[in-house]
């Protein structure tokens, strides 16, 4: 059996103790009423076991898993279709499937979808719809081409910390995964600003990276129509196809920011090491916390809590009609009445 109390353990038990010891010292005191504290101390034994959140282990993985937030912060950048990943496939293949195969690990979890290209927009807010990451996920596009004028791979850190801030304070016993997805090129004209969040933020996750060092080209996205191109992005510097290549320095210094990995992606590759720190079964995350997998026991003890309080309703319910003064032109009748 395990536990992972709402409070401190030790604020539990030392509140619940001192109610207890008093329910059955006044159990003692008052004779005539010590059925009513003994019920008492025991509403008090089972709400204190019930703020424990005791548990046996063998839930399966989606149990855990809804004590989860994952958030996919991806690259939407003209980058992100660059032809270099499997067999001259776009970048947005691998981050598609990667972002689906995470979702399915972790079923039950809360997800949300955040897109940057010159700023950060929530495509999808926290939320316990898979579905709804799906269809997003598969709308994914770039950014319209004409519109490009350079991006900062740190654009979306404010959006970021705004949402798991309030992540943090809707649900602060959850933890917080971050998926980090793109290739690190940065095309603004300034530095990119870090991702500054607060130490116990991001509880885990990953930053994938896309692309080689080779580099390849991107196709247009007029905006109209469901496909790219016809026709690749130009270098008007050299007159040829402009070429995206991964900046695997920036993913790792990003990664750092986060305080998670970093694993490089290619056509082919497993989910599996993407998912390090949040394994099935029981989540660790960054080796401190942890949500276990098991099966609530919390409910039990709320059921006898019910029962006791019905009881304890009935009980007072009684006492007031007991105290009542009698109806208006209704005489009790004295002792020595026949």
């Amino acid at each position: 059996m395990s536990f992972a109390p709402w409070f401190p353990w030790w604020v539990i038990l030392l509140a619940g103790s001192g109610l207890l010891v008093c329910c059955l010292w006044l159990a003692f005191r008052e004779r005539g009423r010590r059925i009513s504290w003994l019920r008492r101390g025991a509403m008090v034994l089972l709400l204190a076991l019930a703020f424990l959140r005791p548990g046996v282990g063998g839930a399966d993985a989606s149990s855990a898993a809804t004590q989860l937030d994952v958030f996919f912060v991806v690259d939407t950048t003209s980058s992100v279709v660059a032809q270099d990943f499997g067999d001259g496939q776009p970048r947005l293949t691998g981050v598609k499937a990667d972002i689906t195969s995470i979702a399915a690990k972790l079923p039950g979890a809360s997800f949300s979808l955040i897109g940057f290209a010159q700023d950060a927009r929530v495509l999808v807010p926290l939320t316990s719809d898979a579905n709804a990451l799906t269809n997003s996920v598969d709308g994914l596009s770039p950014e319209i081409t004409v519109y490009s004028r350079g991006s900062s791979v740190t654009v979306a850190a404010k959006s970021l910390a705004a949402r798991l801030e309030a992540a943090k304070r809707a649900h602060p016993d959850r933890a917080r995964v971050v998926y980090y997805l793109g290739d690190g090129e940065q095309t603004a004209a300034t530095a990119p600003a870090p991702f500054d969040l607060p130490e116990g933020l991001v509880s885990g996750g990953a930053v994938l990276g896309y692309g080689t060092s080779a580099g390849g080209r991107m196709l247009v996205n007029s905006g109209f129509g469901n496909g790219l191109g016809p026709g690749y992005i130009q270098d008007y510097s050299t007159g040829s196809d402009a070429v995206s290549k991964i900046d695997e320095n920036m993913l790792r210094s990003i990664a750092q920011q986060l305080r998670v990995g970093y694993v490089h992606r290619a056509a082919g590759d497993g989910i599996d090491a993407a998912m390090t720190g949040v394994q099935a079964g029981v989540l660790r995350i960054d080796g401190q916390s942890q949500v276990r997998a098991q099966f609530e026991l919390t409910w039990i003890f709320g059921l006898g809590l019910t029962a006791l309080a019905g009881w304890e309703l009935f009980g007072a319910g009684r006492e007031l009609r007991r105290l009542a003064p009698p109806a208006a032109g209704i005489a009790r009748p004295s002792k020595g009445a026949p």
